[in-house]
């Protein structure tokens, strides 16, 4: 039985960030890193810093990786990531593995190696692509173990007038609800949607690119994660 320890390694703007974030939920947490002077950024933090190389087995062991539920590499070296990440979810089998990654070429790489990547390029570029593009894809979000997904979207001028049956796809993309001037409402099969209408709805991961092509945002689904990045 796993407890619900989290170790990270790289304790950067971001480690650190994330490690606050872990331990306000209550997890035990503890960071890694090579240089002592990382460890001013954990002011008022009551986890765990250790000093020590986190692709080193023997500083993995004494920060309890083999009991943690969790593993997040966060150094700004992608290599030194990956190796962090391979060793925790190979070695020590750490049921939830996430990496950060600066190249997005090398997502699919990791994906590959059933590694959980950040690319922070991608996610900046998305935001302010987003604050120059307004999308009409609001959000999106993972459901379980990713083979679903959440998503908000806003009704463009392609599908006004349409019924919610035929914006619907069998056993891949069903809308919940709709929002219409402000009210919301659970829809029938025969409603019919209005340009500036917010629908709800829930899709399969590998028909997100159908659904995109059938409401029509292509060229707006930029908050929808290519393989291997999220």
């Amino acid at each position: 039985m796993r407890s619900n320890r989290c170790v990270i390694v790289g304790c950067g703007r971001q480690g650190a960030r994330l490690a606050r974030l872990l331990e306000a939920e209550r997890y035990q947490v503890c960071v890694i890193d090579r240089q002592p002077a990382a460890f001013q950024r954990l002011q008022d933090f009551h986890g765990q810093k250790l000093l020590g190389n986190g692709t080193d087995e023997d500083v993995l062991q004494r920060a309890g990786l083999e009991d943690a539920y969790a593993f997040a590499a966060v150094t700004n070296g992608d290599n030194t990531n990956l190796m962090a990440a391979q060793i925790a979810r190979v070695v020590f089998e750490v049921p939830r593995v996430v990496c950060r990654v600066y190249d997005p070429a090398r997502a699919g790489i990791y994906h590959d190696l059933g590694l959980k990547t950040v690319s922070a390029t991608t996610v900046g570029a998305r935001m302010i692509r987003n604050l120059i593009i307004p999308p009409r894809i609001l959000r999106n979000y993972q459901l379980g173990d990713g083979s679903a997904v959440a998503l908000e979207f806003k009704v463009g001028d392609a599908v006004d007038g349409k019924q919610v049956q035929e914006l619907e796809i069998e056993g891949a993309f069903r809308i919940s609800s709709v929002i219409h001037d402000q009210v919301p409402l659970v829809p029938t099969p025969t409603h019919i949607v209005r340009a500036g209408d917010s629908l709800f709805g829930v899709v399969t991961a590998d028909a997100m690119a159908q659904v995109a092509e059938l409401l029509d945002v292509r060229d707006h689904a930029v908050n929808v994660p290519s393989k291997g990045e999220y």
